[in-house]
């Protein structure tokens, strides 16, 4: 069986996900997931049956757009904005002719006051522009399992054949004004409902989409050995076995194992750390890092859904397919909701036309039965969640918080413990100079050399020098141990503690271990055999970190810790920030393992991280946060994405996300209120369809309006505390 993920346009709730998966849950040899969020549908299928094309064609029957490439991500958002604009400008001068309806003395032309002239406007806002309402309530019967698409359809429906009935039942010789039709209801439905797709497909937009592109990080094609002779081939036609030829600065295609070279492997996509690895003969490396020094001969050892790269993604999507996170509001009503209404409405009818009007005018007991559809169409509850959150998440952008739909606000408010991955979170994820012991006027030898090599150490000690180099010959790089060269005529050295032993060098003068013990890495400077001094390079932790744990504490949210690094550097950044739980040499995968150990002690758990071995523990924490100058699979993969390096903006994404679930229960507790006043009023005929329509456009208003409010919320100022070295 193989696996795809296809991201699908107008994927907007959870109905949309039942009447997917019921689909293709009746075809053989196919099975299809949808994560909603993500709009994206995950398949397993039989590749000799099926295909990318052949499931995008089964999409498209049942109403929904898959996207395979921008150009159709572009094309679907120019079909959504058409419909809305086209919905705008017909509705218009339908909603004028309502004024006359309600006796309000206003100038209408007379021609939109002809049934017909109102009915052509009605049809094709009803037909084409709702075309998707229609779609979507057939494939929702079809698995029993009607949503809010089937009110829209009633009730416009519903309006719409009335109208016409009036329309050609209507004697202009009687000498009686034409009755009020209702076309405009129609018109206003669709509409309004429209609207409230494109507030929610904004807020979607602002999030990063990188999943399904992830592909993208590994490499194409792969250097193959055969009979002595080196091809590129696509990384499809590899085997496990075969012999990969990796040159200096070339991503390594796919997993393996090295059997010829050595060489400084940057690992920061997967492992998240700063530092390039030391790899050699007989040590494993990851498809999709980075060679940066030597050729590497390596004998692969997985390809395609074996790699660790697409191992990471299937976790991300398995998880997120898992992960009990709530669904809208909305769409948790909605399978009780549709059914009762339709009943309230069937009953109304039939009340009105066998006891109050004794079974004779069907006419009037049309209108009230008309009107409780139309009352009770969804558009405030289609509102009342994407509308706070496109206000919420409007506010959050300018901070630089990205939010990624619903789910968090619904969540935040429980979160009593967040887990921060180190490097590039808790630190600043790139390695800088922070001590230099011994003869500073020797920093330019150092430099000098340093310039030559592409380690990060060497761009750290380089960065803290400004002045001018000296020239370098003999250049040469020892892997594993430092780089040498001659400058002015003299043998220097730039190197770790081994390689001044193995020099037979006097360190007795250098107290380095004490820089070690606090996770800093430690190189020495030899000229013509002897030190001249000492550099240490650490990964400076961020100025917000502290104050960040100190809320945190406040709130009594505990803050962990979950790390890659050594216990000696994850124990002394821990110390110097205040956390107490530490989890240390974490392996990428038992990240995610070790946010379910939390969870199992009964916490709501966040995570805060920023590298692709970040993914699957933001997948698996109740609520993951992203370090927007992380990778792109971390982002993608989580509920948050923080913009800048400001980790106080974890504490400004939860607090603006409780003011926001307070709007979002205030929009509802009018919506249901709204809906439970007026029922019985249409019901008893109080309300006619026309008022029925102006009714919930206004109630659609109340959301817009009450969701504006956020537009008050200050955040909290947090203090950058300096931290104190222990």
């Amino acid at each position: 069986m193989k696996r795809e993920t296809i991201k699908v346009s107008n994927i907007t709730c959870a109905q949309c996900a039942k009447s997917i998966e019921s689909y293709f849950g009746g075809m053989e040899d196919v099975d299809a997931k949808v994560l909603v969020t993500s709009k994206k549908v995950i398949f397993n299928y039989d590749e000799e049956k099926f295909d990318s094309e052949k499931l995008g064609n089964h999409l498209r029957i049942i109403g929904y757009y898959p996207i395979f490439n921008n150009e159709e991500q572009q094309k679907a958002k120019r079909k959504d904005s058409i419909d809305l604009i086209l919905a705008f400008i017909l509705t218009f001068p339908l909603l004028w002719t309502m004024f006359v309806h309600l006796g309000i003395p206003i100038y209408v032309p007379e021609i939109l006051m002809n049934g017909y002239v109102q009915w052509a406007i009605a049809t094709p806002i009803l037909f084409f522009v709702g075309r998707r309402f229609f779609q979507a309530t057939y494939h929702q019967i079809r698995g029993k399992n009607l949503g809010m698409d089937a009110l829209v359809v009633l009730g416009t429906s519903a309006a719409y054949i009335y109208s016409v009935y009036t329309t050609l039942t209507y004697d202009s010789h009687a000498g009686h004004a034409m009755p009020d039709l209702y076309f405009e209801t129609t018109a206003v439905i669709i509409f309004m409902v429209l609207l409230g797709n494109f507030f929610e497909n904004r807020v979607k937009e602002k999030t990063s989409d990188a999943l399904q592109s992830l592909i993208s990080l590994g490499a194409k094609e792969a250097r193959i050995r055969k009979n002595g002779k080196d091809t590129m081939v696509s990384v499809d036609d590899v085997k496990p076995g075969d012999i990969m030829i990796v040159l200096a600065n070339e991503k390594i295609a796919l997993d393996g194992i090295i059997i010829d070279g050595k060489s400084y492997v940057d690992e920061a996509m997967i492992t998240g750390e700063p530092m390039p690895a030391f790899r050699e003969i007989g040590d494993k490396v990851i498809g999709s890092t980075m060679n940066t020094v030597e050729t590497l001969e390596i004998r692969v050892t997985a390809v395609g859904s074996d790699t660790i790269l697409a191992s990471i993604i299937q976790t991300v999507e398995d998880t997120a397919l898992i992960k009990p996170k709530a669904q809208r509001i909305a769409d948790k009503i909605a399978a009780l909701f549709v059914p009762v209404v339709v009943v309230i409405s069937i009953g109304v009818f039939f009340v009105w036309l066998l006891v109050v009007d004794g079974g004779h005018a069907a006419s009037h007991a049309f209108a009230p039965a008309i009107a409780v559809l139309v009352i009770s169409c969804p558009c405030a509850l289609g509102l009342a969640t994407p509308t706070s959150i496109s206000v919420g998440s409007g506010i959050a952008f300018k901070e630089g918080i990205l939010y990624k739909g619903g789910e968090f606000f619904e969540i935040a408010n429980k979160i009593n413990a967040v887990a921060f991955d180190k490097t590039g979170t808790l630190t600043k994820g790139h390695p800088e100079l922070s001590d230099l012991v011994g003869d500073e006027d020797t920093l330019v030898y150092s430099a000098s050399l340093e310039k030559h090599s592409n380690h990060p150490i060497a761009k750290a000690i380089t960065d803290a020098y400004d002045e001018d180099y000296l020239d370098v010959s003999d250049f040469q790089v020892l892997l594993g141990k430092g780089i040498k060269g001659t400058i002015e005529q003299k043998e220097v050295y730039v190197g770790s503690p081994n390689l001044m032993k193995e020099l037979k060098l006097d360190l007795s003068g250098f107290d380095y271990e004490s820089y070690l013990k606090q996770g800093k890495t430690v190189f020495f400077t030899a000229i013509d055999q002897k030190i001249v001094n000492m550099l240490a390079v650490t990964d400076p932790i961020k100025e917000s970190a502290k104050g960040v744990i100190d809320e945190l504490k406040r709130r009594k949210i505990t803050p962990y810790m979950i790390t890659g690094d050594q216990e000696i550097t994850a124990r002394y950044i821990g110390s110097l920030l205040g956390i107490d739980h530490i989890f240390y040499e974490v392996l990428p995968h038992e990240k995610a393992e070790k946010i379910l150990e939390i969870q199992k002690e009964g916490k709501i758990v966040a995570f805060v991280g920023d590298g692709i071995n970040d993914a699957p523990a933001l997948k698996m924490a109740d609520v993951g946060f992203a370090v927007g100058s992380g990778s792109d699979i971390a982002i993608d993969t989580s509920d948050v994405t923080l913009m800048n390096l400001d980790l106080g903006l974890v504490i400004k994404a939860i607090d603006l996300s409780l003011a926001t679930l307070k709007n979002i229960y205030l929009n509802f507790f009018w919506a249901f209120s709204y809906n439970i006043v007026m029922i019985p009023l249409a019901a008893i005929g109080l309300l006619n369809p026309s008022l029925a329509g102006i009714g919930m456009g206004f109630s659609s208003i109340m959301v817009v309006l009450n969701a504006l409010s956020l537009n008050l919320f200050r955040f909290k100022k947090l203090e950058t505390k300096e931290i104190i070295k222990i």
